[in-house]
């Protein structure tokens, strides 16, 4: 008779971790934002999700963006504001216990006809399944002119 550590042991290997479902969905949500909301993936978000963006400097997005609307028309409008638009270069992905993902990337936006990149964080999470609630959170205090990853 096979022992139960056994049949959890394989079921666990069936089944994907939390923090790995939670990685995916975080990776979903930078889908959307690369492809410009090409599809709408609405049910990655609980229908009180919150997207709060901390940057005094751009007070006109500053703040909190509420609902799978609110974040899309975000970018939307960051897209439009730049004059190349906006480009995001993820590094990494971290999870934290059952509730957080951690992302680092750098975002290009260019402003004046001047491109900047801008180093940020965005803290995700995840519950019940579904994004809840993020903050971005970019280094304004370092913002420096872009270079392309063939300079």
């Amino acid at each position: 008779m096979p022992s139960d550590s056994a049949d959890t042991e394989n079921s666990v290997t069936l089944v994907p971790s939390v923090q790995q479902a939670n990685l995916d969905l975080v990776m979903r949500a930078g889908t959307l934002i690369h492809t410009g909301f090409a599809n709408s993936d609405e049910e990655l978000f609980a229908h009180d999700f919150v997207f709060h963006f901390v940057n005094p400097r751009l007070a006109e997005l500053d703040g909190d963006h509420h609902g799978y609307d609110g974040f899309r028309s975000f970018f939307e409008r960051l897209h439009r504001e730049s004059d190349t638009g906006f480009h995001n270069e993820p590094h990494s992905l971290t999870p934290y216990g059952e509730e957080l993902v951690v992302a680092y990337a750098t975002n290009t936006v260019s402003f004046g006809s001047t491109a900047l990149d801008v180093d940020a964080i965005v803290v995700w999470r995840i519950v019940d399944g579904r994004i809840s609630e993020a903050w971005d959170i970019p280094a304004i205090n370092t913002v420096r002119p872009h270079q392309s990853r063939t300079e």
